[in-house]
C-alpha cells in the first residue's frame, strides 16, 4: 500500500523528465539519419541528372522542311506549300503557321502552345504529312521536326590534309567516321559538311543521240533500271533453299559505259559508251569549308534531347582517339567546336565556390568564436544542401546547366548565413552561462521566426520567375527552381540539422567566469553582453 504512491511517483518524474527533453536530444538519431540519407539519394542522383549547356525545353514549333530541286518558287506555292498549310490546320493546338517558299525549297513552320506534349504534337504532324504525301510531287522530299536545344551540334571535327584530295576526305568522313559515331549511345545524328561529293559525269553527244534516236530521259531510266541488285527467285540444292542474287551495281566508268540503253531497229544493243563520254567527277559545290587555310570536311555531332552532354563527348573524344591512327598518312582530323567545355567550366566554377565558401566560413568562425566544432557543422551544411537540391532538380526534370548550375554557384553564399547565425547565438548563450542544452534551447526560441522571415524574403522574391512563360520562362525558371529549393533546404537545415549535430561538435563552456542560470529561463542581458564582447575583443587580439 505505502510502495504505491512512491512508484507513481516516480512515474510521474520520469514523464516529466521525458518531456522537459529538448526535442533536438530526443530526435537527433532520426534527424541525422534523414539527413543522410537524403544526402546521399541527391548524390546517387546527381549520377543521373543530364548535363548541357541549356535548359531542357520543348520549344512549340515544328518545322516542316520541303526539298524538291529546282521547281519555280509559283510551282512550290501551288502545290507544296499551300496543301501543306491546309493540313496542317487540322492539328490540334495549333496557334499559327508560317511559310517560307524559294525555288526548289519550302520551310513551313507551326507554332502551338507552350503547355503542349511536342512530342505527341509532332506524331500528330507525321500522320497528317504521311496522308498528304501522295497529292505531292512525287519528287518532293518532305521532313518534320521538332525544335529544341538538341538540334545545335555539341561537337565538331575537322578533317584536312595537304596529300590527299577532298573526295576522298568526304568518303573517308561519310564511310569510315561517321557510321561509328551513329552508333554510340547518346548521340542523334552525324552532319557532315565541306568535302567534294565524288561522282560520274554523264556528257551525251547530241549527234548520236539524234542518230539514234534516244532522249535524255532514256538515258536517266536506264542508269536507275540498271543500277541495281534484285533477286531473279530461289534455288532449292541439298533440301535448301538458296535466295539467288543478281548485282547490276556499277562503280567505274567502263561499267556505266556497258549499261544498254535501247535497242536499235536491227536489235543491236545501244550502250551508254557509244552516245556519251563518262567519267569521274564531283558534285557541283556552292559553299567552301576551310580549316586552318585548307579545304576541309566537318563532322558536326548532335547529341539526344536527353542524354548528358558530358558522357556523349566523352565517348565521341575517345573513339576519335582510336580512329585517328587509322586514317591514310597525312590527314588530320582535330576538333574546332566542344561544347562540353562550357559545362566542364561551370561545374568547376560551382566547386570552386563550394569550397571557398566552406573554407571562408570556417575560418571566420574561428576566427570570431575561436571554435572549431562550429566550423565543421557550418562547413557541412552546404554539401547536403546541394545534394539535397539536387533531389529537386531530378523529380522536376531539370538538368545540370548554365542557369541551375549558375544558381547553386550564388546558392553558395546564401544557405550558409542561416546556419551561421544559429552557431553564433548557441556559442554566444554557452559563453554566457548556459548549458549546451539550454544554449541550443535558447538560440532556437529566439532565432526561428527572424530566421523564417529572412529566407522567406528572397524565396518571394525567385517564386514569380516560375511562373514565367516563353523562353524567358524556360531559362528564368530553372535559376529560381534551384535558388528557392536551395533556400528553402538551408532554412530546414538551420532549425533542425545544425542544432543536432551542435550536440556532438560544440564544445562545453569550461569557465566559471559567468554563473551559470537558473532553470527558469536563460541570462541575463548583462551576461550575453559580457560574452559578446568577450568574443569582440578576442578576435580584435587576433587582428
Amino acid at each position: 500500500m505505502d510502495s504505491q504512491p512512491v512508484v507513481s511517483g516516480a512515474g510521474r518524474s520520469g514523464k516529466q523528465d521525458n518531456s522537459r527533453t529538448p526535442w533536438f536530444h530526443r530526435l537527433s538519431s532520426p534527424v541525422l539519419f534523414l539527413t543522410i540519407s537524403l544526402a546521399l539519394v541527391g548524390g546517387y542522383l546527381a549520377l543521373s541528372i543530364p548535363i548541357s549547356v541549356f535548359p531542357n525545353t520543348d520549344f512549340p514549333r515544328i518545322v516542316v522542311g520541303v526539298d524538291n530541286g529546282v521547281m519555280p518558287i509559283d510551282q512550290m506555292l501551288v502545290t507544296i506549300t499551300r496543301p501543306i498549310e491546309e493540313a496542317v490546320n487540322s492539328v490540334p493546338g495549333l496557334q499559327k503557321v508560317t511559310s517560307i517558299t524559294s525555288r526548289g525549297s519550302a520551310e513551313v513552320d507551326l507554332f502551338f502552345d507552350w503547355k503542349s506534349d511536342m512530342i505527341l504534337t509532332l506524331q500528330r504532324v507525321d500522320a497528317v504529312v504521311a496522308r498528304l504525301q501522295a497529292e505531292l510531287p512525287s519528287t518532293a522530299k518532305v521532313e518534320t521536326h521538332r525544335l529544341t536545344f538538341a538540334i545545335f551540334p555539341i561537337i565538331g571535327y575537322s578533317l584536312t590534309s595537304d596529300t590527299v584530295p577532298p573526295n576522298k576526305l568526304w568518303e573517308i568522313a561519310t564511310y569510315d567516321l561517321k557510321p561509328r559515331l551513329n552508333r554510340l549511345d547518346g548521340v542523334a545524328t552525324v552532319i557532315i559538311q565541306g568535302g567534294r561529293v565524288p561522282e560520274f559525269q554523264v556528257t551525251p553527244d547530241p549527234v548520236r543521240l539524234l542518230a539514234a534516236g534516244i532522249t535524255v530521259q532514256d538515258i536517266l531510266d536506264a542508269i536507275k533500271r540498271t543500277n541495281l541488285i534484285d533477286s531473279p527467285g530461289l534455288i532449292e540444292h541439298g533440301h535448301q533453299l538458296v535466295l539467288g542474287l543478281i548485282s547490276g551495281q556499277v562503280r567505274t566508268p567502263e561499267q556505266i559505259g556497258q549499261i544498254v540503253v535501247k535497242s536499235s531497229s536491227a536489235g543491236i544493243p545501244i550502250r551508254l559508251g557509244d552516245i556519251a563520254k563518262i567519267a569521274p567527277s564531283v558534285a557541283p559545290v556552292y559553299t567552301m569549308v576551310t580549316a586552318n587555310g585548307k579545304p576541309a570536311v566537318l563532322l558536326n555531332v548532335d547529341r539526344q534531347p536527353e542524354s548528358n552532354t558530358l558522357d556523349v563527348a566523352n565517348e565521341v573524344h575517345a573513339l576519335i582517339q582510336q580512329l585517328t591512327p587509322t586514317l591514310p598518312p597525312g590527314v588530320h582530323l582535330e576538333p574546332f567546336y566542344d561544347q562540353s567545355t562550357i559545362v566542364h567550366d561551370s561545374i568547376a566554377s560551382v566547386r570552386d565556390a563550394v569550397l571557398i565558401g566552406i573554407l571562408l566560413s570556417s575560418i571566420i568562425l574561428v576566427l570570431f568564436l575561436r571554435d572549431w566544432g562550429t566550423s565543421l557543422v557550418a562547413g557541412l551544411v552546404i554539401p547536403v544542401t546541394l545534394l539535397v537540391t539536387f533531389i529537386v532538380l531530378k523529380m522536376t526534370n531539370q538538368s545540370f546547366n548554365l542557369m541551375t548550375l549558375g544558381g547553386l554557384a550564388a546558392a553558395v553564399g546564401l544557405v550558409i548565413d542561416d546556419a551561421i547565425v544559429v552557431l553564433e547565438n548557441i556559442v554566444l548563450h554557452r559563453d554566457a552561462g548556459q548549458t549546451r542544452f539550454q544554449a541550443i534551447q535558447s538560440a532556437l526560441r529566439e532565432l526561428t521566426i527572424p530566421l523564417i522571415g529572412s529566407t522567406i524574403t528572397p524565396i518571394v522574391v525567385f517564386l514569380p520567375l516560375i511562373s514565367i512563360t516563353g523562353v524567358t520562362g524556360t531559362f528564368f525558371r530553372a535559376l529560381a527552381v534551384t535558388m528557392t529549393v536551395s533556400l528553402f533546404t538551408s532554412l530546414l537545415l538551420a532549425l533542425t540539422w545544425t542544432p543536432t549535430l551542435s550536440l556532438y561538435f560544440v564544445r562545453r563552456k569550461d569557465t566559471e567566469e559567468v554563473s551559470a542560470p537558473s532553470s527558469a529561463g536563460g541570462p541575463d542581458a548583462a551576461a550575453l553582453l559580457a560574452a559578446e564582447e568577450k568574443h569582440l575583443s578576442g578576435f580584435s587580439r587576433h587582428g
